[in-house]
């Protein structure tokens, strides 16, 4: 059991690092690639690059016998949902307030796990995820507070990307029939029709699908970013994503989200030379210590100190 745990913990860690470092393939595309473009080509890819890992058995897929409808609902809440949500809020609100809004995801989650999912956190715990959160917001408060907005419809729309990707790891949590290979294989799927028709349609539009259709064949740093989230941000990171939930439990899990801004952080500091500042200090040894929390005032061992 300590070694599943253990390797569990791993896999979340590997899993955080790579959506933190995933700003470093995007920060140029998202500014001049339409987000249905990008999401695309993103699941596109992912699907294939499941369809091989299937074929050289690195995953097995078994749904005979099984309801697809619990599958489709968590593919339909993130990646669905989340993503074009959050794409909205971040074209009517500033990198900051997206930044603060999505920062609230594990609270969300917490709450939303309550009832979906049965997994009632302790008093210490609840408090430690919240300090994660905490930590986030000075992070990110410390960065800049210019450009701020305060556009309602942004704000609504990133709500929904909350509230979506909270429900979508209590759906995960709950129904740990499924392999998190499964789960994941179905959100490639269905981000790839969802967001492969919301894109054709749109091009068809205006004119330019064959555009579209050649983006990562002209466009160099476009195809760098698209294999990125396709293949680690999406099939290995959600495959990760899925197992830790089911090994570590929802608000053990979500705890660690904060690790993914730090990972953000740390890589401007390291390799795009951005300055450290107090705040970044601060707010890291919060989250940390919101993680370590987190994952040490559990359900478990708070009844076994109570006998």
């Amino acid at each position: 059991m300590e070694s599943k745990q253990t390797k569990a913990v791993i896999t979340t860690l590997i899993t955080r690092v790579i959506w933190g470092f995933s700003f470093l393939f995007t920060r140029t595309i998202v500014v001049r690639i339409h987000f249905l473009n990008l999401l695309s080509w993103r699941f596109f890819l992912a699907f294939l690059t499941f369809l091989v890992l299937i074929a050289f058995k690195v995953f097995c897929i078994d749904l005979r016998g099984k309801k697809i409808r619990p599958l489709i609902a968590i593919a339909v809440a993130e990646p669905l949902v989340f993503f074009t949500m959050e794409s909205i809020g971040l074209y009517h609100t500033s990198a900051t307030e997206a930044s603060l809004l999505i920062a609230t995801i594990p609270i969300a989650s917490m709450l939303i796990g309550i009832p979906i999912a049965k997994q009632v956190p302790t008093k210490k715990q609840a408090l430690s995820i919240i300090l994660t959160v905490v930590g986030v917001l000075i992070i990110v408060l410390g960065q800049s507070i210019a450009g701020i907005k305060f556009d309602i419809s942004g704000y609504l729309a990133l709500s929904v990307a909350v509230f979506s990707a909270a429900t979508c790891y209590s759906l995960s949590a709950k129904y740990c029939e499924y392999s998190s290979a499964e789960k994941t294989f179905v959100m490639m799927i269905v981000g790839t029709i969802g967001f492969g028709s919301a894109a054709l349609t749109r091009n068809l539009a205006l004119g330019t699908v064959s555009e579209w259709l050649l983006l990562p064949f002209h466009d160099r740093e476009f195809l760098i970013a698209v294999l990125y989230l396709g293949v680690l941000s999406s099939v290995i990171a959600y495959v990760g994503q899925h197992y830790s939930i089911s090994v570590l439990g929802l608000n053990r899990n979500v705890s660690f989200a904060g690790l993914t801004t730090l990972t953000t952080v740390l890589a401007g500091i390291l390799i795009l030379n951005e300055e450290l500042n107090v705040s970044m200090l601060v707010g890291g040894v919060i989250v940390l210590a919101g993680v370590y929390g987190a994952n040490y005032f559990t359900p478990q061992r708070e009844k076994c100190k109570s006998k």
